[in-house]
């Protein structure tokens, strides 16, 4: 087995522990880990760097992630996510830390997928890489908290005659990787049907850098861990001074 194989089958078991076997975690403190807070003055990344570090292009049982060709830089001013983002932009997991995040120097992408999905999709989530300059990553996880106690709950956009649907936010227990962790949990609740599904984001500072792995809504819990599983090997990946390769061998 490869070393990124061990490390997802070491994901699938850091993931039981924190979820509890599949069960929904209970808001709670972020996790955070012994290490110094002086590695988060590190200089910041810029988004070619980032990229190297995404998860390889060849996954474990038959998964594979897709790199965005390129990065971006400079995503956004320094001091810029001190602008309070409106409740009415948030959705999902992911919309919570892209408002938290607008103050990063450069960021990442990937999509990466395997096997199906009860509907008879593929089975997916995203991965973003964030980095900061001075303690910005920290900043914006501490944004993040603030965010989501300001927007518990949000009615989305609707028409006048229609019932509101809702969307809520809570920020539960991290797996216990990197600096410090946390997820933001992210539901959207049809008015008309009681109808409740989830998008997660699962958020692991490291150093001057956030990795973040999120979900996309309709997905059983099994495959919101299945995806969630690979959350260690991308934080080895930004770790290590030697990264498995990101882009496929042509």
């Amino acid at each position: 087995m490869t070393d990124f194989g061990m490390r997802w089958v070491a994901g699938l078991v850091v993931l039981a522990a924190v979820t509890g076997c599949g069960s929904s975690a209970k808001p709670q403190p972020p996790v955070a880990t012994a290490r110094p807070q002086a590695q988060a003055q590190a200089k910041p990344q810029s988004a070619a760097e980032l990229r190297a570090h995404l998860l390889p292009a060849v996954m474990p049982d038959g998964w594979h992630s897709v790199a965005d060709p390129q990065g971006h830089d400079a995503k956004g001013a320094s001091g810029a996510s001190a602008t309070p983002a409106a409740c009415t932009e948030l959705l999902d997991g992911q919309t919570v830390v892209d408002a938290a995040t607008k103050g990063s120097s450069a960021l990442a992408t990937a999509m990466f997928s395997g096997g199906h999905t009860a509907g008879g999709g593929v089975n997916g989530g995203l991965e973003t890489l964030y980095s900061f300059a001075g303690d910005g990553a920290h900043r914006a996880m501490q944004d993040m908290r603030t965010l989501v106690a300001r927007c518990r709950k949000v009615e989305l956009p609707h028409a006048s005659w229609e019932p509101a649907d809702t969307a809520g936010f809570v920020v539960a227990e991290g797996p216990r990787l990197g600096d410090e962790s946390l997820v933001v949990q992210g539901t959207v609740t049809e008015a008309a049907t009681g109808y409740v599904e989830r998008a997660d984001a699962t958020v692991v500072r490291v150093g001057s850098s956030l990795v973040v792995i999120s979900t996309v809504f309709s997905l059983t819990q099994q495959e919101v861990d299945a995806v969630m599983a690979f959350t260690p090997a991308a934080v080895a990946q930004v770790e290590s001074n030697h990264p498995e390769p990101v882009d496929a061998a042509s």
